[in-house]
C-alpha cells in the first residue's frame, strides 16, 4: 500500500496531554531544542453536556514522503543517503543514489537543488547542504576508493529486446541507464564527437569537471550500454528496421533563439551556446577586449564568464529585467561578478551597430518592469529616449534555445512551441514504439528535470516491450510542481572538504524519513509506540473510514 494512503486519526477523549509523542518525536529526529512537529494542544469541549478538557495532537507530516524526496523531480532519497553519510557509510550511500541514477557527481556540481528549498532544518537554521553530500559521495569514491571511479560489473540481457536511443544527454544516458539494467540491450546515438549532450558542450568545466562526467558515463557504458558517437539519426523507419524495437529520442534543444533586431548578421555577433560548444570541443576562439552578452540564464552567465578567462578586459552582460527575475543559478551570478563581469540590469537590445559588415556595438535602451507575462515574471517596458550606444568588439547572445527540427528524425508531430508532442503521462510520440523527453520535449530545463524525463521514459518503454498498460498506477505526468519551489531557501555550502565534514553536515538532518521508513516495512512511528494511551492511530484511508 502507497504510503500516501496513509493518514493518522487521533481520539483526543484518551489523550491525557503527557507530552510522550512530541518527546519521542523530539528523540527519534534528534530534533534540536525550539522544534516542535508534534504539538499537544488542549481543547476545551461539552461532552455528553458536560464541559471538560480534551487533548489534540496536530499532523506532523512523517508519514509520506519526506519533503527532499517529494521535490526531487528524480525521486532520489536524500533522507537515505544522508543518514547512511551520517553514520558514515560513504559506499552504502552512494549506492543509495545509484539506485536511481549514475549522475551522483553530475548532480553533485549542477543540481538546481529543489530539496534543499523544501529540507525542513532550513525551518530552524539552514538547509542541510545535500547538493554538497551528493559532490562528497562522488569524489570520495574517485580519489579514495576507486581511483577515476567505480568499475561496474556488465549486466546480463536477459529480456531479449535491443532499444535505441537517440541523444546522449542527461535524459538519454538515464534512460539507458535504467534499461539496461533490466536487462536490454541498450544502444545510444550521439551525432556528436563525444557523449555528454548538454552537459559536454554547455556547461563549462568549471562548473562540472571533465573528470567527473567521464568518469560517470564510463560507468553507463561498464554496465553494457553501446554510445556510438558521430552518429546522427534522421530516419526512424532505418533505426527499426535494424531491430531496435523501441525508440527514445532525447535529442536536446540545441537551436539558439535569435533577437531578431537589425545588425545581427554582422561579423563578430555569436550565439552563446555555439561559442560554449566550440570552447569545449577544443577549438581556439579570440574574443576582442570588449565583449557584451545579451541575457540572463545559465547560459549567457557561463558565456560571460567565458568570455573574461579567455581574456577579454571587459564583459558586460545586458538583462532586460531586474537581478530578481533573473534565471541563472544565484550563485554563478555571483561568481561571474567576483570574476569581473559587469552586469546591466533594465537593458535591453535595440539595434546592432556595425561598420563594413563588422561589428562597431550595440544600441541599447533601459526599461521598467510591467505587468506579469507568460513566463510568470514582469515584462521588461522600454523606457522612451533613454537609447544609448556601447562600443564592443563582440557580441554574445544568450536569449534562450530551441528544437530544431532539422536535426531530428523525421515524421515525429510537434506543438506550436515546435517540441515533439508527446502524451505527458507515457512520453510516447504520435509513432508507436517510438517516445522523446528531455528539452526537446519540454524546452530547456534543468539537469535534474532531463534525468526525470528519461527514468519516465524508460518505464514507458519497459511496459511497452512486455506489452503492459503503459498509463497504469502512473501519475499523469512527471513532477512538474518542483518548479515553484526551484527559488526557495538553499545552502550556501558547495562542497565538503573531508569525511568528518560530511557526516557533521548530515547529521544535521531531520531524518523525516524514519516514520516513512517505519510504515514502509509494517512497523509503527515513534509517536504511536510511546503514546500510553493508545490515542494515535495510522491506517489506510479505508479502514479510517470503517472506524
Amino acid at each position: 500500500m502507497a504510503l500516501k494512503e496513509y493518514k493518522r486519526i487521533t481520539l483526543a477523549d484518551n489523550c491525557v496531554g503527557c507530552l510522550a509523542c512530541e518527546v519521542a518525536c523530539k528523540q527519534e529526529h534528534d530534533l534540536p531544542v525550539g522544534i516542535r512537529w508534534i504539538r499537544v494542544f488542549p481543547d476545551l469541549r461539552e461532552v455528553g453536556g458536560r464541559w471538560r478538557l480534551n487533548y489534540e495532537v496536530t499532523e506532523c507530516g512523517h508519514t509520506g514522503p519526506p519533503p527532499c524526496q517529494s521535490a526531487c523531480p528524480a525521486d532520489i532519497p536524500a533522507w537515505h543517503y544522508i543518514r547512511l553519510i551520517s553514520e558514515g557509510k560513504f559506499g552504502e550511500a552512494l549506492e543509495v543514489i545509484r539506485e536511481v541514477t549514475p549522475f551522483a557527481g553530475v548532480l553533485g556540481y549542477v543540481c538546481t537543488r529543489p530539496c534543499e528549498a523544501v529540507c525542513e532544518r532550513g525551518k530552524a537554521d539552514e538547509p542541510v547542504a545535500i547538493r554538497a553530500l551528493k559532490r562528497f559521495l562522488a569524489e570520495y569514491e574517485m580519489h579514495k576508493v576507486h581511483k577515476g571511479g567505480k568499475k561496474a560489473a556488465s549486466v546480463k540481457k536477459e529480456q531479449g529486446a535491443k532499444v535505441a536511443i537517440v541523444g546522449s544527454g542527461p535524459a538519454g544516458l538515464s534512460c539507458a541507464y535504467d534499461l539496461v539494467r533490466w536487462g536490454y540491450a541498450v544502444t545510444v546515438f550521439e551525432a556528436a564527437p563525444q557523449a555528454g549532450g548538454h552537459l559536454r558542450y554547455s556547461i563549462p568545466d568549471t562548473r562540472l569537471p571533465r573528470g567527473v562526467l567521464d568518469a560517470e558515463i564510463d560507468y553507463i557504458r561498464e554496465l553494457g550500454v553501446e554510445i556510438r558517437t558521430n552518429t546522427p539519426i534522421t530516419d526512424l523507419k532505418e533505426v527499426m528496421d535494424q531491430g531496435y524495437k523501441a525508440i527514445f529520442v532525447a535529442a536536446g534543444a540545441h537551436r539558439s533563439r535569435k533577437l531578431e533586431i537589425p545588425g545581427e548578421e554582422a561579423k563578430g555577433v555569436m550565439y552563446a551556446l555555439d561559442f560554449l560548444k566550440q570552447l569545449h570541443s577544443g577549438h581556439r576562439i579570440a574574443l576582442g577586449e570588449k565583449v557584451a552578452v545579451i541575457g540572463g540564464g545559465n547560459t549567457a552567465v557561463d558565456a560571460a564568464r567565458a568570455a573574461r578567462r579567455l581574456g577579454s578586459k571587459e564583459v558586460l552582460l545586458f538583462y532586460r529585467r531586474s537581478r530578481g527575475e533573473m534565471p541563472a543559478i544565484a550563485e554563478e551570478v555571483k561568481e561571474a561578478e567576483r570574476e569581473g563581469v559587469k552586469l546591466e540590469f533594465l537593458t535591453a537590445p535595440v539595434r546592432i551597430l556595425s561598420q563594413d559588415g563588422r561589428l562597431a556595438g550595440i544600441q541599447c535602451v533601459r526599461t521598467e518592469l510591467g505587468d506579469y507575462d507568460a513566463s510568470g515574471r514582469r515584462s521588461a517596458v522600454p523606457i522612451r529616449g533613454s537609447e544609448f550606444d556601447v562600443h564592443l568588439d563582440n557580441l554574445l547572445i544568450a536569449i534562450g534555445e530551441s528544437v530544431d527540427p532539422t536535426m531530428l528524425p523525421q515524421g515525429l508531430e510537434y506543438t506550436r512551441r515546435g517540441t515533439i508532442l508527446v502524451n505527458p503521462q507515457t512520453l510516447q510520440t504520435s509513432i508507436a514504439g517510438v517516445f522523446a523527453g528531455g528539452d526537446v520535449v519540454t524546452g530547456p530545463r534543468d539537469v535534474v528535470g532531463a534525468i526525470a524525463s528519461g527514468k519516465q521514459a524508460a518505464v514507458s518503454i519497459d511496459r511497452y516491450l512486455k506489452g503492459t498498460d503503459l498509463r497504469r498506477d502512473r501519475p499523469f505526468a512527471a513532477k512538474v510542481l518542483y518548479d515553484l519551489i526551484k527559488g526557495g531557501k538553499k545552502s550556501g555550502i558547495s562542497s565538503l572538504k573531508d569525511e568528518k565534514a560530511a557526516v557533521a553536515e548530515a547529521g544535521r538532518c531531520f531524518d523525516c524519513g524514519i516514520c516513512f521508513e517505519a510504515l514502509n516495512s509494517g512497523q509503527q512511528p515513534a509517536c504511536v509506540k510511546a503514546c500510553p494511551s493508545h490515542c494515535i492511530y495510522y491506517r489506510s484511508l479505508s479502514e479510517l473510514r470503517e472506524r
